[in-house]
């Protein structure tokens, strides 16, 4: 879209608040409520007919805010941003404009590369804050990438991801002696301009002092979802559909909460006895008596007391020992069935964001969670892949254009798809499976890949080492044992028999630095030393 003509933008600015953002606020401070804990309290209605004031203000002081869940929830995302393969090509005209536009990448703001500011920071805003936008700000040559919530936005135009133009919120303006200015500032930027725009009831009017051309083609402004609601009008959570169960999570714990407090403790009870120091009046030596503080009686016993009892006169008194004193039990059972309650709805959370539920194992040695069914998962996981790579090849090309304009060539960015979604222990059993049922090695091969780098997903080393011994080591997927029952060549069987014998005489480094080719040749050199011993043994 071209430049916007002043009657388009007092037409905008007239038009206020449209419907959409006002809907995308409501989402925004629900979202933030679950994903941030932010306003929980607040959150929480009156629970008509069931509580009165003193329970309803008693459950916002005890609420535990949906935070953890949420953690919980989306934490098979971070894999996203761990998956195997992938890459990022830039492309300049010159090696001087290439070099300068990766550092400008590896340190967007606050020492985040591109992809780093997007897992630890604007990640957060996909989930909470769907119609918002990352905005970058210039100043001085430099750019950088902020996020503007959706209440600070008054409007805008989308077209996809990207902006035609924005509206932000006014602010107030005071002079140098303190005293608020008449009307209002706006801030609107389009393809062309990045205007500050004073409004004095119906008198719109561009400050040319702080009107500055916009150094991009088109708005610097990614919205932060790529999700649509049903009506095409803004952007929503990849979330969506579990906020109406994450209400039901929240407002079951804060009752749960509720009758731990008040009815989770224990009750003591016991008879009691008059105060030995007062023999129950209430009064010694005329004054009231410091012991039982003038009841009569007290309940706090020496461990020396000795609750003294008569005997029963006759078989029809009671005998009430030794059930002088005890406790009274809290209802367990209710409590029991809010937290099945709680369990219940986790698990409708659980199973409409990612089409399976989790599995647990738990045993004296390991205690893991695995899903029933990966697929589901990793075709969600794709699709917040998409999202985070249009995200950044979006902010990549923001990025190249403002520090090298025309040397700068464009973007691709591909995301590693290999998620590795279950731990290594399924992995294993898997492999193990595949080994006994007679697997194509190409299978075993990708198995035991994935299972090294479930493994040592954040052990570069120790995955480098076991992705050269699966290329080296030969006849990798049998044992010595059951090569040697097999009709195989002599040579390749004594390369099977010193193979591990060979792999620890190598140093962690020789590995890493070494190619496989160079490997496979020291090891053939390592074997033609053992023939050799052989032969001389022989004689």
């Amino acid at each position: 879209m071209a430049k916007l003509t002043i009657d388009e933008i007092k037409a905008i600015i007239q038009l206020g608040t449209p419907d959409w953002v006002r809907v995308a606020r409501k989402q925004f401070n629900k979202l933030n409520v679950h994903i941030n804990g932010i306003g929980t309290a607040e959150y929480l209605s009156h629970i008509n007919g069931h509580e009165n004031e003193r329970q309803f203000q008693l459950r916002k002081d005890l609420a535990t805010s949906n935070k953890f869940v949420f953690e919980n929830l989306l934490r098979p995302v971070d894999k996203v941003f761990s998956a195997n393969g992938g890459s990022t090509i830039v492309k300049t005209k010159s090696e001087t404009s290439q070099k300068l536009l990766a550092s400008k990448l590896s340190n967007v703001t606050n020492g985040f590369s591109v992809k780093k500011w997007i897992e630890n920071i604007q990640s957060n805003k996909y989930y909470s804050d769907p119609s918002g936008i990352v905005f970058f700000e210039w100043s001085e040559g430099e750019t950088y990438p902020t996020l503007k919530n959706i209440h600070c936005v008054r409007n805008y135009k989308s077209n996809g991801r990207l902006l035609d133009w924005v509206l932000f919120e006014p602010e107030k303006r005071v002079d140098e002696s303190g005293v608020e200015k008449p009307g209002e500032y706006y801030r609107l930027v389009d393809d062309s301009y990045d205007y500050i725009i004073h409004v004095i009831d119906k008198d719109i009017r561009i400050i040319e002092d702080e009107t500055f051309d916009n150094p991009w083609p088109k708005v610097p402004a990614i919205i932060n979802s790529n999700v649509y609601d049903p009506t095409l009008t803004y952007h929503i959570s990849p979330v969506d559909s579990v906020m109406d169960l994450a209400d039901h999570y929240l407002r079951t714990t804060s009752v749960k909460n509720i009758y731990e407090f008040l009815h989770g403790y224990p009750i003591f009870w016991a008879y009691v006895e008059p105060c030995r120091r007062c023999d129950g009046t209430g009064l010694y030596n005329g004054n009231v008596c410091d012991i039982c503080n003038g009841d009569g009686h007290t309940f706090t016993k020496d461990v020396s007391d000795i609750i003294k009892l008569k005997p029963p006169k006759s078989g029809d008194d009671p005998k009430i020992a030794p059930d002088v004193a005890g406790y009274i039990q809290p209802d367990l059972e209710t409590w029991g069935e809010q937290r099945t309650e709680l369990d219940w709805i986790w698990g409708l959370m659980h199973f409409t964001m990612w089409g399976t539920a989790r599995q647990d194992k738990a045993d004296n040695e390991t205690a893991t969670a695995a899903f029933i069914d990966v697929q589901p998962v990793n075709d969600r996981l794709n699709k917040f892949a998409d999202a985070y790579e249009q995200t950044e090849q979006l902010m990549t090309d923001i990025i190249g254009f403002f520090y090298i304009r025309d040397n700068y060539q464009g973007s691709s960015v591909n995301y590693g798809r290999r998620f590795l979604v279950e731990p290594p222990d399924v992995i294993w059993k898997k492999y193990e499976s595949a080994k006994e049922k007679g697997s194509p090695k190409i299978s075993l091969d990708y198995l035991l890949t994935q299972f090294y780098q479930s493994e040592f997903k954040d052990d570069k080393e120790n995955m480098i080492i076991a992705q050269k011994g699966i290329m080296i080591e030969p006849f990798i997927h049998k044992t010595d044992e059951q090569i040697n029952l097999l009709p195989v060549n002599p040579e390749d069987k004594l390369a099977k028999f010193y193979f591990n014998e060979f792999w620890r005489t190598l140093k962690t480094q020789d590995i890493i630095l070494k190619d496989t080719e160079q490997i496979k040749k020291d090891f053939e050199s390592y074997l033609k030393t053992k023939k050799l011993e052989n032969g001389q043994e022989a004689q």
